[in-house]
């Protein structure tokens, strides 16, 4: 749907929407935001620590009043409501358990608060937790705290859902099972749910659709997978993984990077600053880089491998430099020798040439075939594009 346009119909009551969301803490102000989110969908916020992903939901579910803007949950307007009538649930980063109760109390207190009687057992075999049903809080691991925040959340069975990075102080392989917990529990709840974070790798891992947030400011919003592969915008790009390679220049030879020339159709504007992006795991080094279409081709020799896992860091004796991202079993392939050199080649789809310099919302990625395809009605089921 056009940002900013109010959906109506019969199809409204599992939607979330933001519509001119402003806020303001301090000096610092969010907004305005616009958002739709519906039951079929996960949007996650990505940003940096301090882009206002907290002020966001916290706003959304009423413990903070907007300045300007509207929530509606479900056609209805709740801009104005208390929290504990929002039937938002929520949870944080610090599980915030009741410390007096049992891991069945905590998730059964909800609906008690509330006079209603999902099952609790259900809720404690689908997160995993039964066996400790009887346990106190201050006996859990960190995981198994988020486990019992989530069961609660979901026990007052709410209309819409928000996570404010839920998982980022667990340990990685923790991290790494809940959030394949989540993923699904999410999809099986059917209503909107909005996750933020500032870890890439949990975006993608949990998103249908993102909104990139960065001092305030939604900088692109669309499906994850449109967004991972056309960022146009320096900020986006940076947080879903893309390398800066370095500012562009243009002569009669066609575009340059230094010394490395890009055959890349971005058009010559006037008192526009260029600058290429690249994907590192794209980069192909060696014999299949003289058969791959390429953006960029040239030979250099390797300058460092670093044996990081679970992709080796392979830096190339370029101008500017190229980092690859390879497989282990790929490095035997490399030259031993560090006076020879191999082919590089990076595709045309792991290049970007964003202009620079300009405010967010404004910055254009000057490459061809970027526009995300629409849905033949723009309807309140999708969230808006902003690129």
């Amino acid at each position: 749907m056009a940002r900013g346009r109010q959906p109506t119909g019969p199809g409204l009551i599992r939607v979330l929407a933001i519509f001119g969301l402003v806020t303001r803490a301090g000096s610092f102000r969010l907004g305005p935001v616009d958002l739709v989110v519906p039951d079929d969908r996960v949007l996650v916020v990505l940003g940096p620590s301090g882009a206002g992903k907290s002020m966001l939901l916290d706003t959304i579910a009423g413990f903070r009043a907007p300045r300007h803007g509207q929530v509606r949950l479900g056609g209805r307007d709740i801009t104005a409501l208390p929290a504990e009538q929002r039937r938002i649930g929520m949870v944080f980063q610090d599980a915030a358990l009741f410390p007096h109760l049992s891991v069945r109390d905590n998730v059964g207190f909800g609906p008690r608060l509330r006079r209603r009687s999902p099952t609790v057992d259900d809720l404690l075999d689908r997160f995993g937790i039964a066996h400790l049903a009887d346990r106190a809080p201050r006996s859990l691991s960190g995981g198994e705290r988020q486990r019992v925040a989530l069961a609660r959340a979901l026990a007052t069975q709410p209309a819409a859902l928000l996570l404010d990075e839920p998982l980022t102080a667990l340990d990685q392989p923790v991290r790494e099972e809940l959030r394949d917990v989540l993923r699904g529990t999410l999809h099986d709840l059917q209503v909107p749910a909005i996750h933020v974070t500032h870890d890439r790798d949990e975006a993608l891992r949990l998103a249908d659709d993102l909104a990139i947030l960065d001092a305030g400011t939604l900088r692109q919003t669309g499906p994850a997978n449109h967004l991972t592969r056309h960022p146009t915008d320096e900020v986006t790009a940076r947080l879903l993984g893309w390398t800066e390679l370095g500012p562009a220049h243009r002569d009669i030879d066609g575009l340059h990077v230094g010394e490395l020339p890009i055959d890349h159709p971005a058009p010559i504007l006037p008192v526009a600053a260029l600058t290429v992006y690249y994907r590192p795991e794209e980069v192909v080094i060696g014999p299949a880089a003289e058969t791959s279409e390429a953006a960029l081709r040239c030979h250099a020799r390797i300058a460092h491998v670093l044996p990081t896992l679970p992709l080796a860091r392979v830096q190339l004796h370029t101008t500017p430099t190229i980092t690859a991202l390879l497989l282990h079993r790929e490095l035997e392939h490399l030259p031993q020798t560090p006076s020879l050199e191999v082919e590089v080649a990076i595709p045309p789809h792991a290049i970007r040439v964003i202009r620079t310099g300009g405010t967010a919302g404004t910055n254009t990625a000057l490459n061809s075939a970027t526009s995300p395809s629409r849905c033949p009605s723009e309807q309140h089921t999708r969230i808006p594009h902003h690129d």
